[in-house]
């Protein structure tokens, strides 16, 4: 829909010396990146896959969450391109975002528009309240957005050395060469089972990590390799 041209635009325009050099697509690289930003420096985490998917929750998001506390001392600017609000962690959705822009259209084709989501004169935390109140249905409806605006399809760094470096970054993470605090990611397929066991630990039923996970209930019950009957009637 535009989310990364859209970010870009916004990048250059807080960020005169932002480009490429500025976004990058794995935790330890943009943690590096966060801990020598300079006073007005602006950062993009793009798609920010990493904290954004069910399959690659605890660890990333604890470290993220931890290296954003850095932002507001430093005075700089961060940008989680994600594909959903509604997927990033709760603190860092609530406690840390300044402003949503949400970008949407009617078809892949239509694009150009986006909404904006932030605390305003009014005293309303709209972020807050739509991430409360439109969670279980991604509902982007409640409450209503501070305003709607279009943005141009001007991309504004290099767009195939750009296609170049993410698809990098994508294929580092999901072969396990990414690194996190010094050790090798785990397999997107590793992180999420995990994720399901300690959710499962936790004293959540088949059917609420399947709610929580997206995931399917016979894959819920295959990771934890318990019979069907068990959660039947919850």
């Amino acid at each position: 829909m535009g989310k990364t041209t859209l970010g870009n635009q916004v990048g250059i325009t807080l960020d005169e010396n932002y480009g490429l050099e500025k976004i990058f697509y794995n935790p330890e690289d943009f943690l590096k990146a966060l801990q020598k930003a300079k006073k007005g420096d602006c950062l993009m985490f793009d798609e920010a896959m990493l904290i954004s998917s069910r399959s690659a929750l605890s660890a990333i998001n604890k470290m993220i969450i931890q290296a954003m506390s850095m932002i507001r001392s430093k005075r700089i600017y961060i940008i989680f391109c994600v594909n959903s609000i509604f997927d990033l962690d709760k603190n860092l959705a609530i406690s840390r975002a300044d402003l949503l822009l949400h970008v949407y259209g009617k078809s892949l084709i239509d694009r150009g528009k986006f909404s904006a989501f932030f605390k305003g004169t009014d005293g309303i935390d709209r972020i807050k309240q739509l991430y409360l109140n439109g969670k279980k249905f991604y509902n982007y409806g409640i409450p209503r957005c501070n305003y709607r605006s279009r943005f141009s399809k001007e991309f504004v760094v290099d767009e195939k050395e750009y296609e170049r470096r993410k698809q990098k970054g994508v294929n580092a993470f999901l072969s396990g060469e990414a690194k996190v605090g010094g050790s090798k990611t785990q397999s997107a397929y590793t992180s999420r089972n995990q994720a399901v066991r300690a959710l499962s630990k936790n004293g959540f039923s088949v059917k609420k990590i399947c709610e929580e996970t997206g995931l399917s209930m016979d894959v819920v019950y295959k990771i934890l390799k318990v019979e069907k009957e068990i959660d039947v009637y919850e």
